[in-house]
């Protein structure tokens, strides 16, 4: 109001200073006019009526400032979301480098610059020579050394049956030799007796011995058999193992060969690249080959001051919170997401929390990188008072509003405005529902004016002009009597 007061002052000023001399003028004028009539009447008439021209022009000056003209609205009641409003930056769900695993040429590249890339699509193909040589060494290896597995289970088989042809002789050697012994001990007892002669008993007994000669020999023959047996077990165990490396170096060149084929390790939108075909390449470069950044979903990264903290909390606990992420001068539907975390610490140096919200972004419409007007919705607001934004002004003193009166005069309302939610300012405090305010025509406003409705039929003019012209006309009709 303090703006608009110097205005008034300057108004009044003006219209004091313009009446003052005009009264002067007509006062000198009938001193003059009698004066003057005793010896020149007839300039003394004209005297007297040039006041009242200048009177004419000054009531046609005030006829063409007219009464300002204004659009007004009412404000009304209604239901309006609680929300908090900050600038957010769009953030891919995921970035993802692709680099080459190996070196090589590239001979292929099957995407564009830009293009939307599905997981598991083929990106490029390198030269692959060298990978599949070394698959076909390596499986030349492994059949080598399965085939040397393979003989030393042969062996192994082999000195198996020879084990057990040498424990069957054993057998059969064991019992000889227990009828041999028998022999020996009753032949020993018929020469004890002079039944038999002694060349008799004493053969028996060279049998008996024969026959334990024997059973040492079997045995140490099954001894040599069991060693064998081991040693070809470890044979086997150590050409396993060689095939086992060999296995894994086959697999190897079959994970190198892989190698030679890129593809998409993500859903998402493919970057720049500056490799071409025919290119060079080296394995785990520190320049990516491309980058993937992953849109469907996207995140979108804004702060809210601490002091909010507490109400974020309170709803979030039974419901996920929508936030909503609007272009800037656009007229376009905000996209729709959700709120899916809150940092878990405030930031020192600003005093606000990182909130992140996920969008669906069917569309593809939220761009990594862009900045963009977040909502975040809290509840609902039953019964509030609303009326159209532009209808709000800034003054040295804080918000405030044209309340139009009855009587078509403007009164300044202070105003405190909660929030501004699609064109509509919701007061807090200064306005009650059905109160008209202004929402144009306010740069020349101050309180206590009065005010015409735009398209509303004209007022009458005249008024203080007219009344100067009647009294004109009757000062000009006494000075005549």
């Amino acid at each position: 109001m303090q703006d608009n007061i110097p205005n008034e002052i300057t108004a009044e000023k003006h219209l004091k200073l313009t009446n003052e001399p005009s009264s002067k003028r007509r006062l000198i004028s009938v001193i003059v006019g009698a004066t003057l009539l005793t010896g020149l009447g007839l300039y003394g008439i004209h005297s007297a009526v040039k006041p009242n021209r200048s009177e004419n022009s000054q009531a046609r000056s005030g006829r063409r400032q007219g009464t300002p003209v204004v659009t007004v609205a009412t404000a009304t009641q209604k239901t309006v979301p609680v929300q908090l409003q900050q600038i957010g930056n769009v953030q891919a769900e995921s970035t993802v480098s692709v680099t080459p695993q190996v070196s090589s040429t590239i001979t292929g590249v099957y995407f564009k610059k830009g293009q939307e890339v599905k997981k598991g699509q083929l990106l490029f193909t390198l030269d692959d020579r060298t990978q599949q040589a070394a698959i076909q060494q390596a499986k030349g290896t492994l059949a080598r050394d399965l085939a040397l597995v393979q003989q030393y289970r042969a062996t192994l088989a082999k000195d198996l049956t020879a084990i057990k042809q040498a424990q069957a002789t054993l057998a059969k050697d064991q019992a000889q030799a227990k009828f041999a012994q028998a022999q020996a001990t009753r032949y020993n007892n018929l020469l004890a007796s002079g039944a038999v002669s002694r060349d008799t008993a004493q053969q028996y007994s060279t049998n008996q011995a024969t026959s334990a000669a024997t059973i040492q020999a079997d045995q140490q023959a099954i001894a040599n058999a069991q060693a064998a047996i081991k040693v070809d077990q470890a044979q086997i165990e150590n050409a396993q193992g060689v095939v086992k490396s060999d296995e894994g170096a086959l697999q190897n060149a079959q994970v190198q060969l892989s190698y030679t084929k890129i593809y998409s390790p993500i859903n998402g939108r493919a970057g720049n690249t500056l490799v071409t075909l025919g290119n060079v390449v080296q394995a785990n470069s520190t320049t990516p080959l491309l980058s993937i950044s992953q849109i469907h979903p996207v995140q979108v990264s804004f702060s809210v001051p601490e002091a909010n903290l507490p109400t974020i909390q309170k709803y979030m606990q039974n419901n996920k919170l929508t936030v909503l992420a609007s272009f800037p001068n656009s007229n376009t539907p905000p996209e729709k997401g959700v709120l899916f975390s809150v940092n878990n610490a405030v930031d020192t140096t600003t005093g606000t929390i990182q909130l992140i919200a996920e969008f669906q972004n069917p569309q593809g419409r939220l761009w990594p990188g862009q900045y963009v007007n977040t909502t975040l919705q809290l509840t609902t607001e039953p019964n509030a008072t609303v009326i159209p934004s532009q209808a709000v002004q800034n003054g040295p003193n804080g918000q405030f509003v044209f309340v139009l009166n009855p009587d078509m005069t403007v009164q300044n309302v202070p105003v405190t405005v909660s929030s501004t939610i699609n064109g509509l300012a919701v007061i807090k405090s200064g306005v009650k529902p059905g109160q008209k305010v202004v929402t144009d025509g306010q740069a020349n406003l101050i309180s206590g004016n009065k005010v015409q409705l735009k398209g509303a039929a004209p007022q009458a003019a005249g008024g203080e002009g007219g009344q100067t012209q009647r009294r004109g006309r009757r000062h000009r009709g006494g000075d005549n009597s």
